[in-house]
Order: C-alpha cells, then structure tokens, then sequence
C-alpha cells in the first residue's frame, strides 16, 4: 500500500514530522562533492550534492537528483509532498512537485532561509511561495521577513503538519506527458543552449515566446532585462514558469496568436513547430507575422533534420514529436506570409557535407617488393649504419602523404557529428508584411 506523505529532507533516519511515512529523498551537502552537478548517490534514495547548491538562491537544482525524484514521484503516487529542509536544491523539487498538482508543503523552521540574497533570488522564492500548497512553521519572525520581501505572496501557515492532506486529488496518472518531460529536462543545460539567443532580443520592449513551456527561455530574457511573456497551453509547464516569478498565459499557442495583431515587437518559438502537422505550422508562422509591429522580429529553433545525433540521439524521446522540418520549409512559409530571413544557422562557415567512397582506398604501394634483391642489401646496410638512402624518405614522404588525405576524408565525413542539434532562423517582419 502505498503511503500518503513523501518527505525531502537533509537529515538521516526517521521523519521528524509525525507521520507514517518512509518515502523520503535525503539530501546532503558536503565537501567532499567538488563539482556544481556532480550529484552522487551514497545510499538508497539519499544524495550528496554540491554546497553551492545549498542557498536559497536562483539557480536550478541537479539534473540527477530532479530525475531521482520524477522518478520516485511516479513510483509511490504521493498525495502530500512534504518539504523538511528548504535549500537551493529541495527548492527545485518543490516547484515540480507543486507543477504536477500535487500537495506541496513547506517545513520553515528558520524565517531567515527566506531572506533574499539578490532581487533574482527574490522573484524566484516569491513564485515558490506563491505556487505551494502551505507552509508549516513556528517561527515567530516568519510573518515580518513574509512582510518585508514577499508582501504579494498570500500563504496559509500551520504550526503542525495537518495529519491530512487537504486538497483532494485524484491519484498521479502512472504515464503523463508532463511527469515525463520533468524527469528529462536539464533546466541547466537548456538555459546554456539558449541564453546566447536572448541577445537577439536586445533594444525589444515586448517579447512573446510562443510555446514556453517550463520557462527556460524566459528567464534568460528576464536576466537580459528584456520584458517578455509567454504562452503554453500545458497546465503543469506553466505552473512550473509562474513559479520562477514569470508571465505565463495559459492557453493554446495558436488561439493565442489569432488575438493579437502587432502587438510584439519579438516572437521567439523554439521547438514548437515539430509538434505540429504542415498545415498548423503554416498557420503558426502566419499568426506569428500577424503578432509582430512592423520590423518586429522573429526566431524559430527546431530540430534540424541534417544532423546526426538530432536524428539518432533526441529527436525520438519526445513522444510529442510529429516530423522534422527542414529550414528551407520554414524560410519558404515565413517568405509568403511577410517575413525577410535574415539569419539561417545551417549557412556557417564551414558547414559542409563530405563525399566518401563505399569502398576503402587503396593501402600505400611498398616499393620494396619491385626493388632487386641487391638494392635491398644495400639500403638494409646503410641502415645498420645510421644512414637513410633518399628513396626511403620518398617513400616516407607518400606515405605521410597518403595517410593525411585518407584522415581528410575521415574528418569531411565525420564533421557532420559536430553539426549542431538545433536549427536557428531569424526573420523581420517587412513593412508590408
């Protein structure tokens, strides 16, 4: 039978909230684990993690401890999440847990862990209180600091723990989109692949980004002071984004668009479009002109279907993904609905596709096998004595040579590996667009 509560803690041993639970993720920070990231497991469902993952601050926690947890989520179906110790880290699975709708807590024993350390830090900790189910705390101080730095933010608080949950909700789904994608989003690593593109948006005043899902891109336009919103039409994604302190309109992309009419002067979409039959993207790309004032610009980042490890290594996890697409598709549609391209990340420097033979090519000629037996002698004995005949050093000559054009060929063909994953198209709207 499965329990009602699942605790995180930085403690060992039993609960120290009253309760018959067992489930719980131990987090402990020391040291000993040198790296931000490396994340070792030292026991059944506890985890040493990095100190610097322990202040309250704007970052997102370990990609290995959010899969541990996803996981542990899905395999015990909890009704209650129960956050013991709040840290940088347990913070990260608070703001899954609440996304998926499920009955989040936070145990606050100490106000001062709420103390901002920098304005990012603040929104981020305003979103996690705004979006949790309870706190529970007997600090009498917590409602000064809840004044002072969060005075938006309306939390119910208990002294105890209720002994229980008090939303009802039906049980976790076994298999859900969202309880998936949560399992396999490195937040970290997305935020690195994308906040290069919010320089894009510099000097724009109102950016849309079309599908946002969890937020990523977002928060790096919201770091880049670049004032932005965005639209998902998935419940637990947006969850997750308005808890990082963003704006998120919860609706279907598409619907969304249809009402506005330049209303941005920046439309960002980033794999969107392969979630899509041809017939909607073609009317996404329409209404994203449509959105845009007049040299308002717009970025699209999808997977590109000419690279390898896009085909063999990501593409096919999604099980939300329909087709690739091709930039030349999308240039061809944002051409006929009033957008100039003006950047396409296939036409670097250097990009190109390397022929090679199916057959190997054929191995160094050995002059020694038409040489006479003579010859043989005497170049054997001008090497006992040290001394190279100078048709040795033609041949080694060749033979570097020939090694060099077959590692040419090797690196043409093997380039297309360092091809990067995504494709990248930015348009401007034309004035008679």
């Amino acid at each position: 039978m499965r329990s009602r509560d699942f605790f995180v803690t930085q403690s060992s041993g039993e609960s120290s909230v009253p309760g018959e639970s067992s489930n719980q993720i131990f987090i402990r920070f020391g040291s000993d684990v040198k790296e931000v990231g490396a994340v070792s497991e030292v026991s059944a469902n506890a985890y040493a993690v990095p100190p610097g993952f322990q202040p309250l601050r704007a970052q997102f926690g370990p990609f290995r401890l959010i899969q541990s947890f996803v996981n542990a989520v899905l395999a015990h179906q909890p009704s209650r999440i129960v956050v013991q110790d709040l840290s940088g880290a347990s913070a990260d699975l608070a703001r899954i847990s609440a996304a998926l709708g499920i009955e989040t807590v936070l145990a606050i024993p100490d106000a001062s862990l709420l103390e901002p350390i920098d304005a990012v830090a603040q929104r981020w900790t305003l979103g996690l209180l705004s979006c949790v189910s309870y706190v529970v705390s007997t600090d009498p101080n917590l409602s000064d600091v809840l004044y002072r730095n969060y005075p938006q933010a309306q939390l119910t608080q208990y002294d105890l723990l209720p002994p229980e949950p008090i939303i009802q909700r039906e049980a976790l789904e076994a298999f859900g989109y969202e309880s998936y994608a949560f399992g396999m989003r490195d937040h970290a690593l997305l935020t690195a692949m994308q906040q290069g593109l919010a320089e894009h948006f510099s000097g724009c005043q109102n950016v849309l980004d079309v599908g946002c899902g969890t937020g990523v891109f977002l928060e790096c336009l919201q770091r880049a002071n670049i004032s932005a919103m965005g639209v998902e039409r998935n419940a637990q994604s947006a969850r997750f984004a308005k808890s990082l302190g963003l704006k998120v309109q919860v609706q279907d992309a598409l619907d969304f668009l249809a009402e506005q009419h330049g209303t941005f002067d920046g439309v960002y979409c980033s794999h969107f479009v392969e979630h899509l039959p041809f017939e909607a993207v073609d009317q996404l790309v329409k209404r994203v002109a449509q959105a845009l004032q007049p040299d308002g610009k717009a970025i699209f980042v999808f997977p590109d279907p000419e690279s390898i490890r896009s085909q063999l290594l990501g593409f096919w996890r999604d099980p939300e993904h329909v087709r690739f697409y091709h930039p030349d598709i999308l240039s061809v549609l944002g051409r006929a609905h009033g957008l100039s391209l003006t950047y396409n990340s296939q036409n670097i420097p250097g990009r190109s596709i390397g022929p090679f033979s199916l057959t190997p090519p054929p191995p160094s000629q050995d002059e020694s096998a038409s040489n006479p037996q003579g010859f043989r002698l005497w170049r054997q004995m001008l090497k006992r004595l040290g001394v190279v005949h100078v048709s040795e050093l033609h041949r080694e000559r060749r033979l570097r040579l020939h090694l060099q054009e077959n590692l040419e060929q090797l690196w043409a063909v093997n380039q297309t590996w360092a091809w990067e994953d995504n494709a990248t198209l930015v348009f401007r709207k034309t004035s008679h667009g």
